[in-house]
């Protein structure tokens, strides 16, 4: 037997059911706080879709916390919110702009269905298929902190623009030379004209042998696109090989090939 009494707000009953379980009912229009952002839905929309965060919050089982005007508080983004009311509703999926953002609220809502669709979409398969490939070079995430933090010690002046730069030595095979007076840990450097030495900030490599596959400048370039989907804007060339020679004949040169990061600063409030 169940008994059924009103809450002090009048806008809701809790039933008491047989051994004291408690069943909260909702009104049929769910007032919502997202975040501080503030949405209006039905409960049938938020209990739709199977089991997950919003149909266990709304399955009358909880207590969901209010805000001060009465509206039901969720705490995530209010903003991306929107997408999941979507989805509910109708099976519309976000664009690929904000897809990524969108699939992060799925999970924490435990949208699994939402989160496989995004994960079929061409800006979530080529986000996944980039990270699969840099978790296969060595030293990946080493490097391209590595090269973070060299850059935002070193500045320049470049056409009146202020830039960042990092010059890498690139050794793709062990190098090792023996029974000459080759320094093997001699500092590598570029010799540009007008007789500009530029030296090395940092060696990448060598690299996992059984990556012939991957040359010096698909390494880079994986970097490359991993900072610039991080916002940075980059540029990046190759200085040459290494100027370094053995000091006496049979003169013998480094096999290291340079290159030069270019960080470019676009900030609109100088």
């Amino acid at each position: 037997m169940s008994s059924n009494y009103s809450l002090k707000d009048g806008k809701e009953n809790i039933d008491v059911l047989d051994g004291g379980d408690v069943h909260y009912k909702f009104p049929a229009v769910i007032e919502l706080n997202v975040g501080g952002v503030h949405h209006t839905t039905t409960l049938t929309t938020l209990t739709k879709g199977g089991s997950h965060m919003l149909s266990a919050m709304f399955s009358g089982r909880h207590n969901v916390a209010k805000d001060a005007h009465g509206r039901f508080f969720i705490d995530a983004d209010g903003i991306l919110f929107k997408y999941i009311l979507r989805y509910l509703r109708t099976g519309e999926l976000p664009c690929s702009a904000c897809a990524p953002q969108v699939y992060r609220e799925a999970k924490y809502f435990g949208l699994e269905e939402l989160q496989r669709h995004i994960e079929w979409m061409p800006v979530m398969m080529a986000r996944s298929a980039r990270i699969q490939f840099q978790e296969k070079l060595d030293g990946f995430d080493y490097n391209t902190e590595r090269i973070l933090q060299i850059a935002s010690k070193k500045q320049c002046v470049v056409s009146e623009e202020i830039v960042s730069f990092c010059i890498i030595s690139i050794l793709h095979e062990p190098q090792e030379i023996l029974g000459v007076d080759f320094d093997n840990d001699h500092h590598c450097f570029a010799d540009l004209p007008p007789r500009q030495i530029h030296y090395c900030d940092m060696t990448v490599g060598p690299w996992d042998m059984s990556l012939k596959h991957v040359t010096d400048r698909v390494y880079l370039r994986a970097i490359v696109r991993e900072l610039m989907h991080r916002g940075f804007s980059i540029t990046f060339s190759r200085l040459g090989d290494c100027a370094y020679l053995s000091p006496h004949p049979p003169r013998v040169a480094c096999q290291r090939r340079l290159f030069k990061f270019i960080f470019h600063w676009n900030d609109s409030s100088s």
